[in-house]
């Protein structure tokens, strides 16, 4: 299930729930109205509906949670499938704290991404990128052409240094390793860090990579738009 916020809900019935919520449709990935039939109770504890996008009729399903009078509980509207925008990416703090402008631009190109608006989406996208090579790169290497900058990365980045990092904690001396002598001194708080650790290794060696290649092999496969004005046959 996935939640959608209140402030989606475009119109009620009269009992207060959605009449009408608008959202990206999964199937025709264009910003809709979908239109709710009548809601349905299920155990005192939700209700459930099933939408229809108006452009394209696609059905899903649409939950309500209830508080103890029977009312809508706020901020427990969900549906399923999940809608056509994208969730915040994990660990944007990161990018905040690099710099504020960039997780701004971020912000912005998830919201045109979200509205639908896939032109000033992509183009928001470029302008965060640019913006994140002019933030990691030497002086010397932000006047070059934007492709010659996403290449002149590695050569500014020590990409080398997570590992390195991994690698003395988990030495006999470092802050894991030497805990390995004895198990069943490892407390809640000493495993739970290790598990990220190896979770944010997995994902940096192995889920970053392999997500690499199949964006490359979906690219490489996918249609190539007409530009305007173009015409075929």
């Amino acid at each position: 299930m996935h939640p959608i916020p209140d402030n989606s809900v475009q119109a009620r019935f009269a009992n207060g729930f959605a009449r009408s919520v608008e959202l990206i449709c999964a199937r025709c990935n264009e910003k809709a109205l979908f239109e709710a039939s009548p809601w349905q109770e299920h155990g005192r504890q939700i209700v459930a509906t099933e939408m229809t996008c108006t452009r394209c009729e696609f059905e899903a399903l649409l939950v309500q949670l209830l508080d103890e009078f029977g009312n809508r509980k706020p901020a427990s509207l969900f549906t399923y499938p999940a809608p056509g925008g994208r969730d915040s990416m994990p660990g944007l703090r990161h990018v905040q704290a690099l710099s504020g402008p960039l997780a701004r631009s971020y912000d912005s190109a998830l919201k045109l991404y979200n509205h639908a608006e896939w032109g000033p989406a992509a183009l928001t996208v470029r302008h965060l990128l640019e913006g994140l090579c002019a933030r990691l790169l030497s002086a010397e290497k932000r006047e070059l052409p934007f492709m010659r900058q996403l290449e002149a990365l590695p050569g500014d980045l020590d990409l080398a240094k997570p590992l390195q990092d991994i690698a003395q904690l988990m030495a006999p001396e470092g802050a894991f390793g030497r805990h390995f002598d004895d198990e069943t001194a490892i407390d809640k708080v000493t495993a739970e860090h290790m598990l990220e650790l190896t979770e944010q290794l997995l994902q940096y060696l192995v889920v970053l990579p392999g997500e690499l290649a199949e964006l490359k092999r979906s690219i490489a496969t996918a249609p190539v738009p007409l530009r305007r004005g173009s015409s075929v046959g």
